[in-house]
């Protein structure tokens, strides 16, 4: 399993490679360092009777179409073999590299050309209530298989044992207060975009985080605009 996380300044180099600077015997040499597409796509090659997988944590917080450049067509899988459809040229760099690790004539660098091995499984995580950074365009979208992942409330879920404690007396099962406050979310905004799911808070938690976490939310997120209308349900009855 290979993982990474993309954020505002992930580009194409920190996900492939690049050339980078090395000290040795006082002596500054360039070597090239791959990246976690680069470890992937090699461990997957050389193991094709293994799955290799990436992981790529909240995708839609970095520039999609930067990061991956022209290797989004290689997202488009053959439906028999699990290989890419369309190979596309690798630069030099990254070409000479693979060369080097796989030979010049395996297939993974054959012709210059990458192609994904169908053992090589690519995952990707992002919330689409969090506001993107940057746009995802349709071309990008379109070559992944897209999973929604609901909200439960039921006692089958590990967040159904995390306790509110107010107090003493005070005491209150998360999702219980969850599926409440969803309720009053999608009646004051309108969307699901401000819901909070089951692992908003990871943990049971005491009054103070329930204040500075969840209703500091509430307030900031979904209430704050509403301030006087009869959809603030911050207000006092």
């Amino acid at each position: 399993v290979f993982r990474t996380t993309f954020h505002p300044d992930t580009d194409y180099a920190s996900f492939v490679g690049c050339y980078k600077p090395s000290m040795n015997d006082g002596n500054i040499e360039y070597s090239y360092s791959a990246q976690v597409f680069t470890n992937a796509y090699i461990q997957a090659w050389m193991n094709p009777d293994e799955k290799v997988y990436l992981i790529i944590e909240e995708i839609n917080r970095g520039n999609c179409a930067q990061i991956f450049g022209d290797l989004f067509q290689l997202l488009d899988r053959d439906k028999s073999t699990g290989v890419s459809e369309y190979p596309v040229k690798a630069d030099k760099d990254l070409a000479d590299h693979l060369k080097e690790v796989l030979g010049a004539d395996h297939e993974g660098i054959k012709d210059g050309e990458l192609r994904l091995p169908s053992n090589l499984i690519i995952y990707a995580t992002m919330n689409t209530s969090d506001q993107s950074l940057f746009p995802m365009d349709s071309a990008f979208k379109r070559r992944w298989d897209w999973e929604y992942v609901p909200i439960e409330y039921g006692a089958d879920k590990e967040s159904y044992d995390y306790i509110i404690t107010i107090d003493n007396e005070h005491k209150y099962r998360w999702v219980d207060f969850l599926q409440i406050v969803n309720e009053k979310i999608s009646d004051t905004t309108r969307s699901e975009d401000k819901q909070m799911g089951n692992f908003f808070i990871k943990k049971s938690i005491s009054a103070q985080e329930f204040v500075n976490k969840v209703m500091f939310y509430l307030w900031n997120e979904v209430c704050k605009e509403e301030t006087g209308t009869s959809r603030n349900f911050f207000r006092v009855a």
